[in-house]
């Protein structure tokens, strides 16, 4: 791998994990305890799924070995499901101002772009290449159905879109529904891509 990419993946990671620490410190300040910040963290895909993205920057940083096409790509198109949600959907439901602002931006638009970027790059100008897209699902498949099993637990659904208590059963299915149709319609997208980019290096590290 060339070492800018591998310093790269480092520096994605890295501002993943700060931002992420950024968010955990703002919720302690507000008076929570370390479990209860925590839990409530780990119920959102965007947290759950920038901490996957930091951890498999960091892991390329850190071996300088890449890792496989299909588990790039899943991260990317969940990582790019991230942004597009939030900014179709969610961002005019708040706003925030100073660090939150910037915290908001970091998990919601920089690091899915970053991650896109890397993707275009690195990941999918290389061999091997293949697999298929809808195993790509698989991440964004377990939140969901954590999240349904959480919900029904707490009574608490951390997305308008897929809270069953205030929107009722068939619509939050709805919602699922058009939902999976998006990251399936990416994820095939993204899978037409990296089969077409011209390959760059052909002394991989496994």
């Amino acid at each position: 791998m060339d070492p800018k990419y591998r310093i790269t993946a480092g520096l994605i990671g890295m501002i993943g994990l700060t931002a992420l620490g950024a968010q955990l410190g703002l919720r302690l300040a507000r008076g929570e305890s370390l479990l209860v910040a925590l839990w409530g963290m780990v119920g959102f895909f965007t947290i759950l799924t920038n901490l996957l993205m930091s951890a498999t920057m960091l892991r390329i940083a850190a071996t300088g070995k890449r890792l496989p096409f299909g588990w790039m790509s899943m991260v990317t198109v969940s990582m790019v499901m991230v942004g597009l949600v939030y900014h179709t959907l969610l961002a005019h439901l708040f706003t925030f101002t100073g660090l939150r602002w910037w915290i908001d931006q970091a998990l919601h638009s920089i690091l899915p772009a970053f991650m896109l970027w890397f993707w275009l790059m690195e990941t999918s100008r290389n061999e091997p290449r293949g697999g298929n897209p809808l195993l790509w699902l698989c991440w964004p498949a377990a939140y969901t159905l954590y999240i349904l099993l959480r919900g029904t637990l707490t009574g608490y659904y951390p997305y308008p879109f897929l809270n069953i208590g205030r929107i009722g059963l068939a619509a939050a299915v709805t919602n699922m529904a058009g939902l999976i149709v998006a990251f399936a319609a990416l994820a095939f997208v993204l899978n037409i891509i990296g089969q077409r980019m011209p390959l760059r290096d052909h002394s991989l590290q496994r």
